[in-house]
């Protein structure tokens, strides 16, 4: 990982829960979607975790580069069973997240990921 990817994403780890946040307003732009993935696929693959949580709380646009860029860092979490949760989601985001089918609420209709409010409930849930 190179030190232009590190400035687009913070990490720290609380309760063994991985808590990656994207430090842009936008994902449209392809390199700076795939330098995230990148840097949260590096922290993913060199930090010893329980838990996966995007924090997109500064976030408020998402292109269809930044969701195939989501979609890519899915496969670089060990445990294939595990979901990447999301919290802080815009309701512009989330209403986008579930037309794309990344997330559901609908517990018989699993998606790679989930999502929930806050951090705090991101860090505690099951």
């Amino acid at each position: 990982m190179n030190d232009a990817n590190a400035d687009l994403v913070q990490h720290a780890l609380t309760d063994d829960v991985l808590i990656l946040t994207p430090l842009v307003d936008q994902m449209r732009e392809t390199d700076v979607c795939y330098a995230i993935r990148d840097s949260m696929a590096h922290y993913v693959q060199t930090v010893a975790h329980r838990r996966v949580v995007i924090d997109m709380q500064m976030v408020n646009f998402v292109s269809s580069t930044g969701i195939l860029a989501f979609l890519n860092l899915r496969r670089s979490v060990p445990n294939p069973d595990e979901r990447i949760v999301f919290c802080n989601l815009s309701e512009d985001l989330l209403g986008m997240f579930r037309i794309c089918k990344m997330i559901s609420e609908d517990p018989d209709n699993p998606t790679p990921f989930r999502s929930v409010n806050s951090l705090e409930m991101a860090i505690s849930a099951r």
